[in-house]
């Protein structure tokens, strides 16, 4: 299925190509794009249940289903906003490289389904925090080009974004508490307690104290919109750095 899904998001790629010289319909892209997706998530789901857990305990793995989990994110949204299928190519190519980080990962040796929470609330903890940052600059960018009084090609509502960064930081905020809680109970059952001095930990700890400053700043004092975006951004760009350079030594 991993090998179906490479060859679909493969084609779903060239097929937006395509439709950028007006050769075919940009919706055109949806069906093999949808279909590379599920073909990867079954890949997925077969091996948790083959193993019982989370699939991958490598930082391979990890990003490769943050990755689809992305896609598929922005696949829906697309569906819904058609101006996004003008990056569909993207899309396809980000499918292409998550798919392949699959490859070198290796199975995960733990089977405490702690761990599997773990892992699952970091996954989307990643998630809301690109969201909220992808919600933020273009929020910025569109508010920049309104002020010029230049109208965008690709525009979006300032409310809708408006709404999505606020939305992704407070789940950001939300998925890291459960992030460090579930990894707190897991440590204590596979290491005897409750917390082990890793890089990776500590600085996910550190992170957590960032949106948790956001977060509660923005109830007490009401940040303005573009103090809160700058914010969410800077938090996006954090994540960013502790998923790519930041690893686990135990």
């Amino acid at each position: 299925m991993l090998i179906l899904s490479l060859i679909l998001y493969l084609l779903s790629f060239f097929v937006a190509i395509l439709s950028y010289y007006g050769k075919i319909a940009q919706k055109a892209v949806l069906p093999p794009l949808m279909f590379a997706i599920v073909s990867y998530f079954i890949y997925i789901l077969h091996i948790s249940i083959k193993l019982g857990s989370f699939p991958f305990a490598n930082p391979y793995g990890f990003s490769s289903i943050l990755g689809n989990t992305m896609v598929l994110a922005l696949t829906i949204f697309s569906i819904k906003n058609s101006q996004f299928l003008r990056f569909s190519a993207i899309f396809s190519f980000i499918g292409i490289l998550s798919a392949l980080l699959a490859l070198p990962s290796e199975p995960s040796p733990y089977r405490n389904p702690l761990y599997s929470l773990h892992i699952l609330s970091a996954l989307f903890a990643y998630v809301s925090a690109f969201f909220g940052g992808l919600s933020s600059l273009l929020r910025l960018l569109l508010e920049r080009r309104l002020k010029q009084k230049d109208l965008p090609a690709f525009s979006l509502s300032i409310n809708l974004l408006r709404t999505s960064e606020r939305l992704m930081v407070n789940l950001s905020f939300v998925l890291l508490t459960l992030t460090l809680i579930f990894g707190s109970f897991w440590t204590r059952v596979h290491f005897g307690k409750h917390w082990v001095n890793d890089p990776k930990l500590l600085f996910t700890f550190i992170l957590w104290m960032y949106y948790a400053f956001v977060v509660h700043l923005n109830l007490v004092r009401g940040l303005k919109p573009k103090q809160l975006s700058i914010l969410i951004l800077l938090g996006s760009l954090f994540s960013l750095l502790n998923l790519l350079f930041v690893r686990h030594e135990v």
